[in-house]
């Protein structure tokens, strides 16, 4: 069962792509175009962009996911589920490699800086890869999330690109004391922390996550999603009842909350797009 804040019902999708995504082998999943953004301690960082599947030349809007791991470990690949499922919906999609840090001490101002030159890239490159800027939407799963509502946030620095729209998987906003991640960014939470910089220029934002979600708790997420609407900044929330953490990752003979996640992403940023393009006519 689903349970929508602010939100809205997800479009329906045809029986063959339910089938086609149910059989889903993550490893059998390539991405059109490995692109190096950048390199960090020497080693390279990728883009593995997934081409909008359209059938004329115009430009498609675009989301660069960041996966998750606690900023120490994990894989661009876990997205690659959900970039093929969004461009074979005309949707260019890039999931995106960064730093990562040891395990007694993660890299997350480091992991931020590879964020934003990953967005940054996207933005410079638009035109020869055929992104709409003005729909290029950020988003990734728990630590993964963590950056893409830092970049929202403009934790990165004033000077560098802002997403417009932002679509958080379990996403890591809180590093405050007492929390559960704060122990990785003691001595400088502040600079790191999204919670804490929610301002009425923070990006339209939907949060997907479970009630079981231990690290993430649903109680912190219903509170930022006040804080921004207090601000008139749009905020959905869609909880998952008795899911936990990592809920959306496609699992062999359960492609359910996969599904479901997907629609409600794509329902999403289909609703603001259209609104962002109303309001510039």
């Amino acid at each position: 069962m689903w349970i929508f804040i602010g939100g809205m019902l997800a479009v329906a999708l045809p029986a063959a792509l339910f089938l086609a995504v149910k059989k889903l082998d993550l490893l059998q999943l390539h991405a059109d175009e490995t692109i190096v953004y950048r390199e960090a301690a020497g080693k390279p960082l990728h883009l593995h962009l997934f081409r909008a599947r359209t059938d004329n030349d115009a430009t498609a809007p675009a989301l660069l996911l960041f996966h998750g791991g606690g900023w120490r470990s994990g894989s661009a690949r876990q997205f690659f589920g959900q970039c093929d499922y969004f461009s074979r919906q005309g949707i260019h999609c890039v999931s995106a490699e960064y730093r990562l840090g040891p395990s007694h001490a993660p890299d997350v101002r480091g992991a931020i800086d590879d964020a934003a030159a990953a967005l940054n890239y996207l933005h410079e490159h638009a035109d020869a890869l055929g992104i709409d800027r003005t729909r290029l939407a950020v988003g990734g799963g728990s630590s993964g999330g963590h950056l893409a509502a830092s970049l929202g946030a403009g934790l990165h620095g004033p000077d560098r690109a802002r997403p417009q729209t932002l679509v958080l998987y379990n996403p890591v906003l809180d590093l405050a004391p007492g929390t559960a991640s704060h122990h990785w960014v003691t001595e400088y939470w502040q600079a790191v922390s999204p919670r804490q910089q929610l301002t009425a220029d923070f990006p339209a934002t939907l949060i997907l996550s479970g009630t079981e979600d231990r690290e993430v708790p649903a109680a912190m997420l219903q509170a930022v999603c006040a804080t921004l609407h207090a601000q008139n900044v749009a905020c959905e929330l869609a909880l998952y009842e008795k899911q936990g953490h990592g809920f959306f990752n496609p699992r062999e003979g359960d492609s359910e909350h996969f599904d479901s996640t997907n629609e409600r992403v794509l329902a999403f940023l289909r609703q603001r797009w259209k609104a962002a393009t109303a309001a510039s006519r």
